[in-house]
Formats: C-alpha cells, structure tokens, sequence
C-alpha cells in the first residue's frame, strides 16, 4: 500500500487543513519537540477528553504521568498479568466451550466479541471498576465502552458526527450511574478510613493498585477537580486497553493467519520458540495504528531539521504506518507482515505504534510485556499472554463463515471474526 493510499483511507477530510508528515525523522522530531502540543481529538476534547491526561500538556500532564507510572513498572506489568489477564483468559475460554462446543468437539465461536469480553474484564480490574460478575454486566459495559470510544474518535466517523458525540455522552451517563459512581464511592470510603486510622502516606499509597484508587489518593494534589475529571480519565484508559488492544488482537491474528497459510512449518514455533509470538506481536503493531493520524499543534514557528517550516498555530497530522514502512529502518518490503523482520539498531521493532515524546501511549508496558523500549523483552504483554493461549487452545480461523468489516469507520474494525478451538 503507498503512502497515499494510506492517507487517503485516512478521513482527508479531518486533516485537510494541516501539514502532513510521513517521514520517520520529521515525525520523531515533532513529537519530541516541546514546540508542539496535542492537537488531536478535536471534537471530544470539548467534553469526553476535556483535560484528561493524553489532552494536556506541560507540567500537569507530567506530574500525572509520573505518578501514573508507578502502576507501570516491570513487577506491577507481572503482578496484573498473573492475577488479572491470566484468570480472566482461562474463564472466557471455559465459558465459549460451555457455550459453544458443537457435536464434533469443536468450540466455534466469534474472536470480536470474545476479546472484547477477555479485554474488557481486565481493563476494568486494572482501572478500578467493580460489578462485572455477571455476563449481563459485563455485556452492558462493553456496550458502554464502545459507544464512548466511537464519540472520543468521533473526528474519524463515517458516520453523523453529532450523532455519535450524542450517543457517546448518553453511554457515558450510564456508565457513571452503574459502575463508575459505586467504583469510586467504595474507593473513597477506603482511602478515608486509611486517613482517619492514621495510616502513613506510604502505607496510603500502597492501597493504589488500580488507577481510580490512585487518583483518589491525589484528589488533593495531582487531581484537584470534581468526579467528572476522574470519569473522562477513566473512560480514556479503558478506551486505550480495551478498543485499540482488542483491534489489534485482531490484526495480529489475521495476519498470523495468512503467514501460516504460506509458512505452514512456522505454526509449530508459537511452542518451540517463545521469541516468535513476541516478534509477530511487534511486528503487527508495527503495522497497526490507533487513529489514522496523530495531531500536534506548533506553539511557535518551527523548522524541522529536513528544512520543512512550520507556522505558528499550525497543526501537523503524522502518519504512524508509513513512517513505519521506512526500509532504511525496517528492511526490505516493510509493507509487509513478516515475523522474522530484522529491524536497524536503535529502532524500536513496533517503530512509531506508541508514539514518542511526552504523549508516548503509558500503555505500552502492559501490551509489549516490560518498559524496554526496544522490544527486549524476555515476557508476555497482553497480546502475547492472550495469543498463547488462544494458539495453545487450537485457535484458527472458522473456513466455513466469512469476516465481516464494520463499515462505519476508516479504521480496519471487523465486527465479526469467526473461529474455531480444535483443542478446547
């Protein structure tokens, strides 16, 4: 795919006024630069991303960063992964051979809502929402979740923008009355008691082991402001570890798919070799983006060091997918999905997917397995825990029923994946 077809699939219309970029350097350099602030996220940053943490800029945005961070470290990524992902992925796959096992010992199924589910469960305990005991619960707030992510990207909308925006407040002011308000509430309650026993500030801090506690705990400092600022952020680390981890999932096991289809011999290295699932990872996030372009916003006018000037005010739209396809840093034929892919020193095997500088995704720990920023691992990140065992459980797509793309947006969605368990 070239570069302008890339943009061209990227809603032109939501970045016609801008200066686009695609060169690795020219993108690097701006994101790094503290001559530019965040300029994405246009529409909801009125109302769903007002002033969340991936909004602001400047001291506030690193003193939050900083404190959020402390949820982020290598043993914390551990901890999550043994006492959330793991559970969580052993009982979805124990419900779907409940449910759907079928007279051959076959367990059909549908990957789009099952890693919804998988993700959804975890997201919430890592952030700090309780109630999603029941599958009922959990389907409404995955409902929930998904509508709000439709209005925060709602720049990127095939669909009636006021619509959207619309149906993500409602979703919203559900989510507050059923989940969010009780979740905090109980956290409040926590946190008082451990002030009014006199515990010390260290033994307080420690009661944050999921990010709603933590901002609780601040509420004096890093977070002064009402509820409302804690729901938007909130919704926003959901979003993050729920929407864009699920669409990736996704990508990376089509992908797999059809590399297997052509290297057969390969589908035995998901066993023999614990390296390969964790370079198809990377190598499919190197191919994978959130939205279609990140947007900054020059506070002064800037030359790039390609010579390239921008204005004062001007937004730039950076294109992530074909700065990644830069063959001087990732080899030969770098459009495509290769897991045996030898990317140049000091480049990161996932190139730009989590962005760099100040609004680097926070992320990135829990999805590549640890905080190295080269991809020099040695564990399991979210994809990778969750691809294990999906693999190991025989996963592969279902021949007899086709995929289905949502149509409603320019990102690669599909809305049904249907697969099979041969060892469920």
């Amino acid at each position: 795919m070239s570069n302008q077809t890339i943009i061209e699939a990227a809603h032109a219309e939501a970045v016609a006024d801008m200066v686009q970029l695609t060169d690795y350097d020219e993108i690097g350099e701006v994101l790094k630069s503290r001559k530019f602030l965040q300029g994405g996220h246009r529409i909801a940053r009125q109302s769903l991303m007002k002033d969340v943490v991936f909004m602001i800029d400047g001291e506030e945005h690193l003193s939050r960063r900083r404190i959020l961070a402390r949820l982020l470290d290598d043993d914390a990524v551990a901890g999550y992964r043994d006492r959330h992902l793991v559970p969580v992925v052993e009982r979805c796959l124990a419900e779907e051979g409940a449910a759907h096992r079928g007279a051959d010992g076959l367990v059909r199924t549908d990957l789009a809502p099952l890693i919804q589910v998988c993700l959804h469960r975890v997201a919430a305990a890592l952030v700090g929402i309780d109630g999603l005991e029941s599958a009922e619960a959990t389907q409404r707030f995955i409902g929930q979740v998904r509508t709000i992510t439709a209005g925060q990207t709602v720049d990127w909308s095939l669909e009636d923008k006021d619509a959207v925006l619309a149906r993500g407040h409602a979703a919203r002011d559900e989510f507050q009355r059923e989940f969010f308000a009780p979740s905090i509430e109980r956290r409040k309650r926590i946190v008082a008691d451990a002030h009014a026993r006199g515990n010390s500030p260290a033994a307080i801090a420690a009661l944050a082991t999921d990010m709603l506690t933590l901002m609780v705990v601040h509420r004096e400092d890093t977070w002064k402001s009402d509820d409302m600022l804690l729901l938007r952020e909130v919704n926003g680390f959901i979003t993050g570890s729920t929407q864009t981890t699920a669409n990736g999932f996704i990508s990376l096991a089509l992908r797999l798919e059809r590399w297997f289809a052509k290297h057969p011999e390969d589908r035995a290295l998901i066993d023999s070799d614990p390296e390969f699932l964790r370079r198809a990872a990377f190598e499919s996030l190197r191919l994978t983006v959130a939205p279609p372009a990140r947007i900054r916003t020059a506070t002064e006018d800037v030359t790039l060091a390609s010579g390239r000037t921008i204005k004062a005010g001007q937004s730039v739209a950076m294109y992530f997918v074909p700065a990644n396809m830069d063959p001087a840093r990732f080899g030969e034929h770098p459009e495509e999905f290769n897991p045996r892919r030898k990317v140049a020193q000091g480049v990161p095997p996932w190139g730009m997917a989590f962005g760099a500088g100040a609004h680097a995704c926070p992320g990135r720990p829990l999805v590549t397995g640890s905080r190295n920023p080269m991809g020099k691992v040695g564990a399991d990140g979210t994809l990778v825990s969750i691809s294990r065992r999906f693999y190991g459980a025989g996963m592969e797509l279902d021949p007899d029923r086709p995929l289905v793309r949502d149509p409603n947006t320019h990102y690669e969605i599909y809305s049904s994946v249907p697969i099979r368990f041969r060892k469920l």
